[in-house]
């Protein structure tokens, strides 16, 4: 069966998009974030093979241990967990409270496995809401997903979806294409700083189709903290001193996250604490410009003009790329890591928001933006 795509969901996402962009432009803070710790309850997650240390247990830990620590350095940011103790909570739920919190950020916290059969890896991996048609990559998805099996009248609540079937997540990409910045961006710290931590070995960052993250409406990433089927991450993720590290580590990335993301200079340690000076402009990215790499295409001479972005994206596509659905007049912007494209050339904000009316059945959670001498500023 098709997996379709409710117009409910994408009007969601497309408010809650341009929810995001006017509070940038107002002075966003980071007032809220959700701590997901996978499994629980009748569903263990990953298992190690003496039934001593499941999935459940370990996540529930660090997770708890992450909120405290956001809240004590933090008591202005909301901590919202969906599940502090060991219960079963299905994903839609898991996603839907932090929807109906309107939360700026959401954390899933997993430990990863391999079966017997395989070599045993080390080490640590973030993923974001993406596509990778990679064998392993797309294992990882199906097995975190799987848990939607368990729930009652699962057929209904993610309108036909199969955890098992490649197919179904062909359009889970798109959903996301609004938050892809962010979520990248808060996706290295927590590699860079786990990299430091009891479990060194850094897998890097992956997309997938992850129910949990093709559902929510703000920037998500998907922690695997370690391998329970390696014995030697195993014995780090069932050491309470260690999980406290882990914590340590990942509270570490939020922080330079929130620091980012407010365009701040420092912590706040209370919700009515002011800045002694105007802050700039509130920015999820470092400090480099947001330059254009090529322009393919004939631009206006002054470089200022009217686009609609589609996607952005952590690699770089090749021009025809069958991302980019047969559009052409394509525009390659690279900031950071992350490159943004897109489409045409218009001279009013009025022109690009009809492309982006059409553009919008192909690339749902597209918008506009406004280039000024060649770069990307955000309405």
């Amino acid at each position: 069966m098709p997996f379709l795509l409710s117009r409910k969901i994408i009007a969601t996402l497309l408010i809650a998009l341009f929810t995001t962009l006017s509070a940038a432009a107002d002075g966003v803070r980071l007032k809220k974030v959700v701590i997901d710790a996978g499994h629980g309850g009748h569903d263990a997650g990953a298992i190690s093979t003496d039934g001593k240390l499941m999935e459940k247990s370990v996540v529930l830990d660090v997770a708890l241990k992450l909120g405290e620590r956001i809240k004590k350095e933090y008591p202005g940011v909301k901590v919202i967990y969906t599940r502090d103790k060991d219960v079963f909570i299905p994903l839609y739920q898991r996603a839907d409270i932090a929807n109906k919190n309107h939360a700026d950020l959401f954390i899933s916290v997993h430990c990863n496995s391999v079966p017997k059969t395989s070599k045993a890896p080390t080490g640590s991996e973030t993923w974001i809401m993406g596509m990778n048609q990679n064998a392993a990559n797309m294992e990882v998805c199906k097995r975190e997903n799987s848990v939607i099996l368990l729930e009652d009248d699962h057929n209904t609540r993610y309108q036909g979806f199969d955890p098992n079937d490649t197919e179904s997540y062909i359009l889970f990409n798109l959903m996301q294409n609004a938050y892809i910045e962010q979520s990248l961006i808060f996706a290295e710290l927590c590699q860079k700083e786990l990299h430091k931590g009891p479990i060194s070995t850094n897998r890097g960052i992956k997309q997938g189709g992850f129910v949990v993250l093709w559902r929510t409406t703000m920037p998500s990433v998907l922690v695997e903290l370690g391998f329970i089927s390696n014995a030697s991450d195993r014995a780090t993720l069932a050491s309470k001193t260690k999980r406290d590290e882990i914590a340590g580590c990942l509270f570490n990335a939020f922080k330079q996250f929130k620091k980012q993301y407010e365009g701040s200079t420092g912590s706040q340690n209370t919700a009515e604490k002011k800045p002694e000076k105007a802050e700039p402009a509130p920015s999820v990215q470092e400090s480099e410009p947001e330059v254009v790499e090529k322009a393919e295409v004939d631009n206006p001479a002054d470089g200022n003009f009217y686009a609609v972005q589609i996607f952005a994206v952590s690699k770089e596509l090749e021009s025809g790329a069958s991302q980019f659905k047969g559009e052409k007049n394509i525009h390659s912007f690279k900031v950071g890591n992350v490159y943004k494209y897109t489409v045409g050339i218009y001279k009013t904000d009025r022109e690009a928001s009809d492309a982006a009316s059409r553009l919008n059945e192909k690339f749902p959670g597209c918008f506009v933006v406004k280039i000024e001498n060649f770069e990307i500023k955000k309405k």
